[in-house]
């Protein structure tokens, strides 16, 4: 059986800028949905930019059970270099969620770090899972 499956939420992003100039700050909504079945699949893709330096990613992949339960794969990266096409991963996380029918699963205060300058460079992401229909 097909599902609708989103994910949203929130993120800030820091983009340090050295000593003596103030760090580059962006923050936004995240989005993105997509459907699946019991063959597991890449289903959601999102990414954002920040400071000319920084990207980050999030690839989902998700399958479905005789519940009509979902199970949400979720892989995010944190690039940063020279620009934001760069291709310089500093942090990647990795979670999966189970998330029944009809019902919603949090994941708070994700923190990606970029450990070269001392973890000035980050990205915090709060992120809500729906498994809708």
């Amino acid at each position: 059986m097909w599902r609708n499956i989103a994910l949203t939420g929130t993120y800030t992003i820091r983009d340090d800028e050295g000593i003596f100039a103030a760090g580059t700050y962006c923050s936004g909504d995240v989005a993105s949905e997509g459907w699946v079945n019991e063959v597991r699949t890449p289903s959601a893709w999102w990414e954002t930019t920040c400071g000319g330096e920084i990207r980050v990613e999030k690839h989902v992949s998700a399958e479905t059970d005789a519940t009509d339960g979902v199970m949400i794969y979720v892989t995010l990266r944190f690039y940063e270099g020279t620009n934001d096409t760069n291709t310089d991963l500093d942090a990647e996380y990795n979670f999966n969620r189970y998330v029944p029918a009809g019902q919603t699963s949090t994941v708070s205060e994700i923190t990606l770090r970029n450990g070269e300058n001392g973890g000035k460079d980050w990205a915090k992401l709060n992120l809500v899972l729906h498994n809708d229909r």
